[in-house]
């Protein structure tokens, strides 16, 4: 089967006058399956960081506030996120985790939330209108990524824009994203330890939150703009349109 996927991305890559890539990550998978590096265009994701904004009266929270936002599947390695809070806990840091999302994997993340005596301090808000999303972002102290594949987060990237320091996972193009120890930390993919660590760091120090939150949004308002993206993708059909 996979013999058989990249000979028909190879065709499709002949064929193709370019190739939008949302990470180096991908362009260089990508190149591995036939494509030629000419052809793509390396355009990340975006946000609005007009809408996504940190809060002007940000309160101090009585428990150390994590969150994450995205669909409910494998993929995005919350078995991991969750065995970190309880890694947390046991080292004595009073924290809550708040998930934003809905999906296949919900049942099982109740199951474990239970198995893991984490009920009350995780909670699980399904899907939320964007308005909501922000509202709850404001209100956290970290955002947490523990995915084990992505191209790039756009969840992350509203974190960021809301101010917010992330921990995540390498994986993708995450460190297209995050500089670590600059807008937060990045982790290996399973590694609760590591992940439990760098976050009771951000538990026991403010200054660390902000500086990193104050680093994050404005990485965001450099790199990752929707206009930024609007005049990128301009540009790359207009290429497109010239040499077809």
């Amino acid at each position: 089967k996979s013999e058989q996927v990249r000979k028909t991305l190879q065709t499709v890559f002949k064929k193709v006058t370019s190739v939008h890539c949302v990470s180096q990550d991908i362009l260089d998978e990508a190149v591995q399956f036939g494509l030629d590096p000419a052809k793509a265009c390396i355009i990340r994701p975006a946000v609005d960081p007009l809408f996504f904004i940190p809060s002007e009266n940000k309160t101090v929270n009585h428990r150390f506030t994590l969150i994450t936002t995205g669909s409910l599947i494998w993929r995005k390695g919350y078995e991991y996120a969750l065995m970190t809070m309880r890694n947390l806990v046991d080292q004595g840091v009073d924290a809550e985790f708040h998930i934003i999302g809905d999906g296949p994997e919900r049942q099982r993340i109740l199951y474990t939330v239970q198995d893991l005596d984490l009920e009350g301090r995780v909670i699980l808000h399904g899907k939320l209108q964007p308005e909501a999303v922000r509202g709850q972002l404001q209100k956290a102290d970290v955002f947490l990524l523990s995915s084990l594949s992505e191209g790039i987060s756009n969840a992350v990237l509203e974190a960021m824009s809301c101010g917010l320091p992330v921990v995540t996972t390498d994986c993708g193009g995450m460190r297209e994203a995050v500089t670590d120890g600059v807008e937060g930390f990045v982790v290996p993919v399973r590694d609760v330890d590591a992940m439990a660590q760098v976050l009771r760091r951000f538990a026991e120090d403010g200054d660390l939150r902000r500086t990193m939150g104050m680093n994050a949004r404005q990485r965001v308002e450099r790199d990752f703009s929707l206009d930024h993206q609007i005049d990128s993708f301009i540009q790359f059909f207009d290429q497109a349109v010239r040499e077809n």
